[in-house]
């Protein structure tokens, strides 16, 4: 989640009118969706298309070094969600299924044809598990980038004493009160930290019913490097990696990319990585 970050900070740290053409700076306009301006991004030609799904509250900049250099190839689309970035907000609530339906209905909307690549990061990936779900045909490959995973607040408690379970659990409910956030952060938190009394939030639980895709080729990017330290951050970080390890046994088109050189925002710090990665997929896609 962001984000979703790295557990510990990993969970932390998913019509309306016509197109209005309006230049923001990289050339991205407004669309009309349920009569709120939602900001797009559409260049480069080719298919398939590449959908990016950013982190909590990120706008979709997050990820302008990998989508320049992929719009060379292939057409991208790159989006700001409701309340973040240049996105006017619904008055709804912000849970990673409902996300995921307004991504196709710009997708729509803007004409935009299947089958898509979608990359994601940390809550995007959230996004695009149930954008896959709902609309399997027409989506033919995944990226993760440093994903999140339903079980991360959970395996956090498991881990700790209960001295230190009181400090996390304190940790996160702090999140939801910390001063500066934007809107968007904030209202995309509400749904990433109220947790039930097993240690699920809402958007965890919505991620427990949906099955692992199993026809479609898959790749993870995971960064071992931590963001917090803590005494618990390094088993934190190898659940994560053998939670989507595990994938490989149900999907066996998934490839796991694992990288020291960068922490939680990959697709800035290590940008050549993720697009490599999805050039890759574009190959096998194109098969």
């Amino acid at each position: 989640m962001h984000s979703c970050y790295k557990i510990t900070v990993a969970i932390v740290l998913i019509l309306g009118l016509s197109s209005l053409a309006l230049l923001e700076g990289d050339d991205g306009h407004f669309v009309f969706l349920h009569g709120k301006k939602q900001y797009v991004l559409v260049q480069g030609t080719g298919n398939p298309t590449v959908v990016f799904i950013t982190g909590k509250g990120r706008p979709q900049t997050d990820f302008k070094k990998v989508y320049s250099k992929i719009k060379k190839e292939v057409q991208i689309f790159s989006y700001d969600r409701a309340s973040t970035g240049q996105s006017q907000a619904f008055n709804n609530d912000r849970t990673v299924d409902t996300m995921a339906y307004e991504l196709n209905e710009l997708l729509l909307k803007e004409k935009i044809k299947p089958p898509f690549i979608l990359v994601g990061h940390s809550l995007g990936t959230y996004i695009m598990r149930c954008f896959v779900n709902m609309y399997p045909t027409r989506v033919s490959g995944l990226v993760f980038v440093e994903p999140a995973h339903e079980y991360e607040y959970q395996y956090g408690l498991t881990l700790r004493t209960d001295s230190d379970k009181i400090v996390f659990k304190d940790q996160f409910k702090s999140f939801l009160k910390v001063t500066g956030k934007t809107k968007g952060n904030h209202i995309e938190s509400l749904k990433c930290f109220d947790f039930d009394s097993l240690g699920f939030s809402t958007n965890q639980r919505i991620l427990k019913k949906i099955n692992v895709p199993t026809t479609i080729p898959m790749t993870f990017i995971i960064s071992t490097v931590p963001d917090v330290e803590n005494d618990y951050i390094s088993k934190e970080i190898d659940y994560k990696i053998n939670y989507f390890k595990n994938w490989q046994t149900l999907n066996p088109k998934t490839s796991i990319i694992i990288t020291n050189k960068s922490g939680y925002f990959i697709q800035k710090e290590e940008p050549s990585l993720v697009v490599d990665a999805i050039k890759d997929m574009i190959g096998k896609v194109k098969k």
